[in-house]
């Protein structure tokens, strides 16, 4: 064998149970005559998922291709060349986790099976062994309430694009068109078969849900000396879609419903890997703070687990520990010192921004996994910062005594690649990264074999990247917000929560345009390299959204300041608008940055021959989500899963910001303020429309990315677009370009 791999686990953590030898699995599917019913030993478990990671570091390091998530073609040579030389990985720790239970909603809530089995494969190409599988559960909790009396939950079930909140008891019940449908419970429920199946032949271990307390209004009168409290409400909802009741966690009730659920999940699916993810009080704080009171709250999840799985091990996210003014050290310590070691993996889920495990004495002696959380709502603006997860994980290694793992907790995929390629490599990394070194290697293996000269356009672009947008240290809030995808108002330039303010050098971004331009100049067929143009348009985006951010703050300025005449600053606001339809024209090259596709997979849902009272509700749940998140919630959540989509920006985005621009001149030519009140209300009253409208948008490419980029160079640094002179990228007339372009 020329691709060896060998995993290595530390001597001083003890492996979790499932780990163990003697791990049993119920099989999932039906089993062969020549099949066996016997152990799955750990030996043959990580030979199973060892040979697509291996498979996909060959083609890293010998090929120099690559996979993504965005399931772009895979480019290789005729004949497969074999590796000069053995290859030896390591695996530092057993487990390398993925999924945050958002990302169900922000990413894959609408995801046919086709689409599931080539992400499935991407996953075991990374070596993922811990996956998050929430899908289907709905299923499960209307047989498990139906022991309890409970004949509906019309009212309890979130949204079919929410119920990732649903399920965490922050929100419940469908506004304005619902409830969520029958058949597509019913089809996620089947689809989560397919789901664990391919997860099971991979060797992985999927978190499974259990029971956090939450429960449906109709169970409190059922048993009325149940101890039940109304959660707070969350996020500027208003009853009856927050204050969702809480079964407390001491009260006997909640260990039978908790054992309920995982009896009959098992019984309905007939699997598990004895590892199940639940939180209680995500984004919400007990009731009762005394040590003796968190210590049974927390022993009381663990034993409804336990009652119909001995083995069970429950895996936390850490993010109610991360902000909550109620987590003090000792009532963490409470909360979490019951539990037995073996039987509690954390999530350090923000661990590259805001790491608890070493404050905390790794959660009071407890298993836990490193986890880069880095995005939030599926934002796409480029940051990231690659120095700290290169390393982070290898010093917490270095200090930990119980550190099990490696993992991603974004809240939504589909952007920055790269910061999440690396953060899954370091699960095999024994030091630290030469992030310099990782960038050129994924440089080299992103793209259709090219020239030399092509070759070191594009190294040098992503070194531009990798020193600007991707060396923002510690950067908090996640990636940066575009303010075209704002609500317009003054001051949005901020550096908090999904920070507006650019924490990059923009004529860095501008920099790798021009030599991305430079490489399709030089290389025509890279236009058919669909990584190209998806980086491409990524990087144009990125500079055109800088762009903006300077117009907007010269607008402000100037208006603040009411020196210049009328016409000047309607000059500036009309380049503001035009540069955001660019936007749109741009987007639209590529189909990962388009609207289309993601109401196309939501109206899929109804089915071929669905009623179109189906096809609207699962359309309205997309434009919803991507827009005003909720509906009478005080606009807590606009916008926070906006995207910079084609047709989004031109349908959504832009007339809120011809609304905005109009009062603005005509504000500037009555020498009065705004009336923000008035305009406001303009700006609701079309979010509101918009939403239920259902008009369609293309889902293919419209026109070619690299045309409009070279448009779009030229019409803004008022140059022709790169063109190949030289053997070698020669950038001193590019510097002088950058002022022009803003």
């Amino acid at each position: 064998m020329y691709l060896r791999k060998v995993e290595r686990y530390s001597s001083k953590v003890p492996v979790p149970l499932p780990w163990r030898t003697g791990y049993k699995r119920t099989p999932l599917l039906p089993l062969h005559d020549n099949q066996s019913t016997a152990d799955t030993t750990p030996f043959l478990k990580r030979v199973v998922l060892s040979l697509p990671l291996a498979y996909c570091r060959y083609l890293r390091q010998v090929v120099h291709t690559s996979t993504d998530w965005e399931d772009h073609a895979l480019h290789l040579p005729p004949s497969l060349p074999l590796p000069p030389a053995p290859i030896l990985l390591q695996k530092q720790s057993p487990y390398t986790y993925y999924q945050n239970v958002c990302t169900a909603s922000y990413s894959h809530w609408a995801w046919s099976w086709e689409r599931w089995e080539k992400h499935l494969d991407w996953m075991a190409l990374q070596g993922i062994n811990m996956p998050l599988a929430f899908t289907g559960q709905e299923k499960v909790w209307q047989a498990t309430f139906a022991k309890f009396n409970v004949t509906s939950l019309d009212d309890f079930f979130a949204g079919a694009a929410f119920l990732a909140w649903g399920r965490m008891g922050n929100i419940q019940g469908s506004w304005v068109r619902g409830p969520l449908p029958q058949s597509f419970i019913d089809a996620q429920f089947a689809l989560q078969g397919k789901i664990l199946a391919r997860m099971q032949s991979f060797g992985m271990m999927p978190a499974l849900p259990a029971f956090a307390g939450h429960i449906p209004t109709s169970l409190v009168p059922l048993y009325p000396h149940a101890k039940v409290v109304q959660s707070d409400a969350w996020a500027g909802f208003r009853a009856p879609y927050t204050q969702v009741h809480l079964l407390d966690p001491t009260d006997p009730l909640f260990v039978r419903i908790g054992a309920a659920f995982l009896q009959t999940y098992q019984d309905l699916y007939g699997f598990t890997a004895h590892v199940y993810q639940t939180d209680t009080y995500n984004e919400m704080d007990p009731r009762e703070a005394s040590p003796a009171y968190l210590g049974a709250a927390s022993s009381a999840v663990l034993r409804s687990m336990q009652m119909v799985d001995k083995d069970a091990v429950w895996l936390m996210q850490g993010w109610l520990f991360s902000f909550s003014r109620f987590w003090t050290l000792s009532r963490m310590e409470s909360y979490l010192s019951r539990l037995p070691y073996e039987s509690l993996i954390v999530l350090d889920l923000y661990a590259e921004v805001s790491p608890q495990w070493e404050k905390s004495q790794e959660f009071f002696h407890h298993q836990w996994i490193y986890c880069v959380l880095h995005n939030f709502g599926g934002s796409l603006g480029m940051r990231g910062d690659l120095d700290t997860i290169a390393t982070g994980p290898v010093v917490a290694r270095e200090k930990s005594h119980s550190l099990v793992g490696v993992g991603l907790t974004m809240e939504g995929i589909f952007q920055n690649y790269i910061v999440y390629d690396l953060a899954l490599s370091m699960a095999w990394a024994n030091s630290q990264v030469n992030v310099t070194e990782y960038v050129r290697s994924f440089a080299v293996g992103r793209y259709i074999s090219q020239s030399s000269t092509t070759h070191h356009y594009l190294e040098r672009a992503w070194n531009v990247l990798e020193t600007s947008v991707y060396a923002v240290r510690h950067a908090y809030g996640g990636v940066t917000k575009d303010i075209v995808c704002l609500r317009p108002r003054w001051y949005l330039i901020q550096a908090s929560f999904m920070p507006t303010e650019l924490s990059h050098d923009y004529e860095r971004v501008l920099e790798a345009w021009t030599l991305l331009l430079q490489a399709a100049a030089s290389s025509p067929s890279l236009q058919y390299d669909d990584r190209f143009t998806h980086d491409l348009v990524d990087v144009t985006r990125q500079a055109m959204s800088d762009g903006l951010v300077q117009i907007y703050q010269h607008i402000q300025n100037m208006f603040e300041q009411r020196q210049v005449p009328l016409s000047e600053l309607t000059a500036k606001t009309a380049d503001l608008l035009d540069r955001m339809t660019d936007l749109d024209l741009l987007l639209n090259t590529n189909q990962d940055f388009m609207l289309g596709p993601w109401l196309r997979d939501a109206r899929s849902l109804a089915g071929e021959d669905g009623d179109d009272v189906a096809a609207a509700y699962f359309e309205y749940e997309a434009r919803n989500q991507i827009t005003r998140w909720g509906d009478n919630n005080r606009n807590a959540l606009s916008d926070y899963a906006g995207k910079e989509w084609g047709g989004l920006v031109g349908s959504y985005y832009i007339p809120r910001w011809r609304l905005w621009v109009a009062e603005l001149l005509r504000a500037y030519a009555g020498q009065v303020e705004m009336d923000m009140e008035g305009l406001n209300g303009q700006i609701e009253e079309f979010e509101v429309t918009w939403q239920l409208l259902r008009d369609a948008f293309p889902t293919t490419a419209q026109g070619s990315a690299v045309t409009v980029s070279r448009h779009l160079y030229k019409k803004y640094t008022h140059s022709d677009a790169p063109a190949v002179k030289t053997s070698r990228p020669e950038l001193s007339s590019v510097l002088c370009l950058l002022e022009c372009l803003w």
